[in-house]
């Protein structure tokens, strides 16, 4: 065999050599991992920083009320309405404090009106599975009452929840549900007059993220 042959058969061998086994290692490698979760999706969005303003119309529900003597007796109360504007600031991711100012209504049997406007505390709790948004929260604050042409006020309380639709970046629509806790305290020699009320608060909401 004459020597130039002879260098390219080896060249061609050692060549083959090289090749094939890349060949089978290129083909042994693991498939690429499966594309990361957006961010949005894994993580709950509601940052710090982040604040919200939210819109709510609902029925206003009495349940039921009782007495300085303590006993459950019915409401006299017919079904009625409510509203409220609500503003809220997330001081940590998820958790959120703000305040609400609401307005209820409801007739009587008896052809009277019971008007209450609560201003309240907020703190609420927000996670989210996209394209849907949870809350659950609970408010303290006050009330002025106004029923049958007098008023008062007193102490008010409030907690629930709420599930929205996200419908576009600024925008969540949803529904709601606050049971309302509204004490009106006498004493003295009119503490019989004690009654404390209890109403459900349910409808629609409206959520503006700024």
């Amino acid at each position: 065999m004459k020597p130039a042959l002879a260098r390219g058969l080896a060249l061609a061998l050692i060549s083959l050599a090289l090749l094939v086994p890349a060949a089978f290692a290129a083909d042994a490698a693991p498939a690429d991992p499966a594309p990361a979760i957006p961010e949005t999706e894994a993580v709950n969005p509601f940052e710090k920083g982040s604040q919200t303003i939210g819109l709510s119309a609902d029925f206003q529900v009495p349940l039921f009320t009782f007495g300085g003597d303590a006993t459950t007796t019915q409401t006299n109360l017919k079904l009625g309405g409510s509203f409220s504007f609500q503003y809220q600031n997330f001081v940590s991711r998820g958790l959120a404090l703000g305040g609400t100012i609401s307005g209820a209504f409801n007739g009587s049997i008896a052809g009277r009106s019971l008007f209450i406007a609560p201003l309240s505390f907020r703190t609420a709790y927000w996670w989210a599975l996209i394209p849907f948004e949870f809350c659950v929260g609970a408010e303290a604050g006050v009330y002025i009452l106004r029923f049958d042409g007098k008023g008062t006020f007193g102490p008010f309380a409030k907690a629930g929840g709420a599930a929205y639709w996200k419908a576009s970046p600024q925008w969540s629509l949803g529904l709601e549900a606050y049971y309302w806790l509204v004490p009106e305290i006498h004493t003295g020699d009119y503490a019989s007059l004690t009654r404390v009320g209890n109403f459900l608060q349910t409808g629609i909401s409206a959520v503006y993220h700024l």
